[in-house]
This record gives C-alpha cells, sequence and structure tokens, in this order.
C-alpha cells in the first residue's frame, strides 16, 4: 500500500530546481530522507532536500504520521530514528498530540522499535500534560535501552 502526497505539496516538489523525480508518496519520500541522513556528517547548516519535503508535512498530519511509521520501520541506524524522534514526531506530538496519542500508543504496545523511538522525544516540551503522561508510561519499558543510552536499534 502506498500512500500519496498531498498535491499542492507535489505541485511545490515538482518547481523546485532541486527536487529528484519520482517523489510522490509518502514512501518515496521517507527512503529518501532516510539515505539522505544515514549517517551524521552532513553539514548542520544545510539542510538536506528531503528534510525541506518533511517540513511541509506539518500541514498534513495524516500523511506526516504515516511519514514518521515508514521512517521509523524502515531506518537502518539510531541515528535515523534520533533524527525522527527529535523532529517529526516531536512536532507531530507538539501540535497534534491528542489526536495522535491513541494511535501512538498502540504502536508502542506493538513494536520496540516505536518504543524505542518514543525515547528521544522530549516530553517535557509538550503542551498537554496527558499526552505527555501517556508518552512517557508507552516508552516505559524502552527508557533502560533507548537512544540516550546508546542502545542498539531493535529489530523492525
Amino acid at each position: 500500500m502506498t500512500t500519496p502526497l498531498p498535491p499542492d505539496l507535489i505541485t511545490r516538489l515538482c518547481e523546485a530546481a532541486t527536487a529528484p523525480e519520482g517523489v510522490h508518496t509518502v514512501e518515496a519520500l521517507a527512503d529518501l530522507w532516510l539515505t539522505d541522513h544515514l549517517t551524521d556528517d552532513g553539514d548542520p547548516e544545510e539542510m538536506a532536500w528531503s528534510d525541506l519535503c518533511v517540513f511541509e508535512l506539518d500541514a498534513h498530519p495524516e500523511v506526516l504520521f504515516a511519514f514518521i511509521l515508514r521512517a521509523i520501520r524502515k531506518a537502518e541506524n539510531p541515528w535515523q530514528v534520533g533524527l525522527i524522534a527529535a523532529g517529526p514526531l516531536e512536532d507531530l506530538l507538539t501540535v497534534q498530540g491528542p489526536a495522535y496519542i491513541d494511535r501512538l500508543e498502540d504502536q508502542a504496545r506493538r513494536s520496540a522499535r516505536m518504543r524505542y523511538a518514543l525515547t528521544g522525544v522530549w516530553t517535557q516540551d509538550l503542551p498537554e500534560e496527558d499526552v505527555r503522561a501517556r508518552i512517557d508510561a508507552a516508552r516505559l519499558a524502552a527508557m533502560d535501552s533507548g537512544l540516550d543510552i546508546g542502545a542498539p536499534l531493535p529489530p523492525a
């Protein structure tokens, strides 16, 4: 199953001078983003083209959620998961936390990778106290083997 990117985003992507061809689905964008962030050797002052696309997804929370799930599932290393956790996942929880907390809890119950990713979310910055508490509970079992500990990435 593929998840199409919103038409307005595809239009902007097609107009961008550095846009790669064929990025019309969440899956293609997630794969491109993961490739762009395979290692921590990029220039922190220069964002990858794929980052600009992911920032645009804030206006489309369902598509952003699909991106997060795909990227976490396909990630190859803790660096990538940490970027997802501290970036798109934290952004989604900050703006849309109450609308997505049930699904994130369900993902965390079923996926060691999601629990691992949630250990990289800074809950103190989340505006909803209930969302903070529920994220803390959902990731509790992974806190001793999470991102801050430097633990390896759980299998997908």
